[in-house]
């Protein structure tokens, strides 16, 4: 189905399900999804949920949600708004053979981190301390729709080995398999941390900043059962890509997440490997979809900066930089 026609039945949809209409802006990343702006001025975000993705998963992103806002969590987070039938699903035909659902969610305002060009010291340390709390605020939640496995895993990153198979440099399959090795070095401690649900996509784009200030996070369509660090591991993936000093950036992320969380040492120890399998998970995803769709421009963003970390990682060979 065309643009077009994808976005029309889009605005069908939500005229006859949301009593509401206005014009469609997609919106970057690798899922649908779409901004809402109506003629009276107000935003929504429209998702569209893939066939593949069990409508007890959505339920469980809507009950998460629901959560940590009724628990007091001080950064904006977006909720999932029920259609005129009290559902939070709506179906909708977007593709000749499936089946989509259209999920309509309230606009969080802010800046994408990811546009920041000049991340402060300060904003660092309001990211750490933001995720702390986001994590300590969903001690409590538990879903069964949680204890999933889906690509973005961390915990089973290693679903993605027989990928390196895909890339045709040798240096580069080289530097992947380190960054696997690395994470499979780990792989049996993980089962004796703790775990919890966890955001799972804690990246640049769905941490939104106005000035020092973290104000809210989005998207959080990858959340599952895991060991509670690798959210932050996922995290500092992200904010080390492309710093001068990322193992300094990491520091700083880290202290500010361990004075309103603390990390202890079997946390710590585990950090450096998966924030390796991260970005190999990332680097093999973009490869097999580059090999699907190459000119798919939501599909891939940042495997360069990845690739460049991971070689910077596997240069340093494992100091010890984290806390002290």
């Amino acid at each position: 189905m065309a643009p077009g026609s994808i976005e029309n039945s889009i605005l069908k949809c939500l005229a006859e399900n949301h009593g509401i209409s206005g014009s469609l802006e997609r919106l970057s990343g690798e899922n649908l999804n779409y901004l809402l702006s109506t003629p009276e001025g107000e935003h929504y975000v429209v998702k569209i949920v893939d066939d593949h993705i069990p409508t007890e998963v959505v339920k469980m992103e809507f009950e998460a949600l629901e959560y940590v806002i009724s628990g007091g969590f001080p950064l904006q987070l977006p909720r999932i708004i029920e259609n005129t039938n009290g559902k939070i699903e709506t179906g909708i035909k977007i593709h000749t053979n499936s089946l989509n659902r259209l999920l309509l969610m309230t606009y969080i305002d802010g800046e994408q981190l990811e546009n920041i060009s000049d991340i402060s010291d300060i904003l660092l340390k309001n990211v750490g301390i933001s995720l702390a709390q986001y994590n300590l605020a969903m001690l409590g939640f538990n879903h069964p729709a949680a204890r999933r496995n889906h690509r973005w895993n961390l915990a089973e990153a290693g679903q993605h080995r027989d990928k390196i198979s895909l890339v045709e440099d040798p240096d580069k399959q080289a530097l992947l398999a380190w960054g696997f090795d690395a994470w499979e070095e780990v792989k049996s401690n993980l089962k004796s941390l703790s775990w919890q649900f966890i955001h799972g996509d804690m990246n640049r784009e769905n941490i939104l900043v106005r000035g020092d200030r973290v104000t809210g996070l989005v998207d959080f369509g990858d959340s599952c059962f895991n060991p509670v660090v690798c959210d932050l591991a996922i995290c500092l993936a992200y904010m080390m890509m492309d710093r001068d000093d990322p193992l300094e950036t990491a520091a700083i992320v880290t202290r500010a997440y361990h004075e309103i969380k603390p990390l202890n040492e079997a946390e710590l120890s585990v950090l450096l490997p998966l924030i390796c399998g991260r970005l190999v998970t990332s680097i093999m995803i973009s490869t097999e979809r580059r090999g699907i769709d190459p000119d798919n421009p939501n599909w891939f963003g940042g495997e360069d900066s990845a690739e460049d970390l991971l070689t910077t990682l596997r240069d340093l060979q494992y100091q010890r930089w984290l806390i002290t």
